[in-house]
Order: C-alpha cells, then sequence, then structure tokens
C-alpha cells in the first residue's frame, strides 16, 4: 500500500483541486506486465499501446532518451475517440485528450546517485522539447518497502505562449538501485480541466510489485 498519495493538482491559471475517482468502477481495464512488475488501470475507452508496436516508431513517443537509462518494458497510452499510434505525437502540451506511459528503466546504483527530483521527474514524460516552458513540483513518494522517489505536477507551456498544459507522474526506484519505474499522464490544460479526474486516477492506479 502506497504511503502518500497526492490528488491535489496545481493548475496553472488558477488553482483547482481534482479528486481521483473510487474504486470499484465497472468501466475500467486493468494492465498487468508479461513479467508481473506492476499494473495500472485505464478507462476502458482509453488505447494502450504496448512496446512491440511503439518499436515501429523512432523517436518511441514519451519514453526520453536520457543516456544510459536503458528502457526494458514500456507502454503508452492515449484517450482518444479512435485508436492511432500517429495520436501518440501530440506534445502534452497541445493535446486534446490525454497521453501517457509506463516506463521501466535500467539503472546502475551510480546513475541512481545521480538522480535529482527533476530527472525522475523528465524520466517519466518527454517534457524537454525545444522551446518549451517547463515548471515542476514535486514532492517525496513510496511505494514501501524501500521503493522511493517522487510524485510531480509538470506544468507545460509550448514556445508560442498559446497553449499550456499538465502532466502527473509518479517515479521509484528499486531498493536494489538496479530499476527507475515511472508513470505519466497528461494533456492540455483545457483538457486537464475536463479529464484531470481520469488522469489522477490512472496514474495512481499504478503498482509497483515489490516482492519481486
Amino acid at each position: 500500500m502506497r504511503a502518500h498519495s497526492r490528488t491535489a493538482i496545481l493548475v496553472l491559471v488558477g488553482v483547482m483541486l481534482l479528486t481521483a475517482c473510487g474504486g470499484g468502477n465497472p468501466d475500467i481495464t486493468v494492465y498487468r506486465d508479461t513479467e508481473n512488475r506492476s499494473l495500472f488501470e485505464l478507462p476502458k475507452d482509453w488505447n494502450l499501446y504496448r512496446a512491440d508496436e511503439l518499436s515501429q516508431i523512432a523517436p518511441v513517443p514519451f519514453v526520453p532518451d536520457i543516456g544510459g537509462y536503458r528502457p526494458i518494458s514500456f507502454v503508452a497510452f492515449d484517450g482518444a475517440a479512435g485508436r492511432n499510434l500517429n495520436n501518440l505525437s501530440l506534445d502534452a502540451a497541445s493535446s486534446p485528450f490525454p497521453v501517457g506511459a509506463q516506463i521501466i528503466r535500467q539503472i546502475s546504483p551510480e546513475e541512481k546517485d545521480l538522480l535529482s527530483r527533476r530527472l525522475m521527474a523528465v524520466s517519466a514524460y518527454d517534457v524537454t522539447n525545444p522551446g518549451q516552458g517547463v515548471e515542476i513540483d514535486t514532492w517525496d513518494f513510496t511505494f514501501g518497502r524501500d521503493f522511493e522517489g517522487i510524485g510531480a505536477t509538470v506544468g507545460l507551456t509550448a514556445q508560442d505562449g498559446q497553449s499550456q498544459g499538465l502532466v502527473y507522474v509518479l517515479a521509484v526506484t528499486n531498493p536494489e538501485a538496479t530499476e527507475l519505474y515511472s508513470m505519466a499522464a497528461g494533456c492540455s490544460l483545457e483538457c486537464f480541466v475536463r479529464e484531470g479526474e481520469h488522469i489522477v486516477a490512472a496514474v495512481e492506479s499504478w503498482i509497483v510489485n515489490t516482492r519481486r
């Protein structure tokens, strides 16, 4: 069970409190990776794209290239009306529907020592597009059993200054300092006002298997 759960989202234009949906929702689908490392829930009308599909695209959407942190498991998803890999090419600051990813990366103890809160947030979601302003608010987060890391609200502003978005992030490392786990989802500010409950609920449904 998580020692911390954050459902208060800081909206860059004014402040709005969003509360994640409760459990027992019949309109969700549970996704579990084949190696039983983690699971999470998405609304049934959202679309999931597994690694074999995403590998057909270069670069892989929402799996940022951050040096030696090699992805060993990843999926991406969106809340678009139709299932299409091109949905994932939209930047979160302008996406009219939720987009996100769940990633497990291999790291070394030395690399873990270099992980800042900001880098853990960026590793979960590609928020470093050229010309994009980024504001990150972080807090401590843990799954227990020393799976510790951060939660984050990432605010995005496009280069033109007209498009703004929010991304909600959770990221932890395992106690052996060999893996970095992350879950993130977000969209444009207008979309987040509309879909924020579902976005927060999806990210906070994420569970990491701490007994592997």
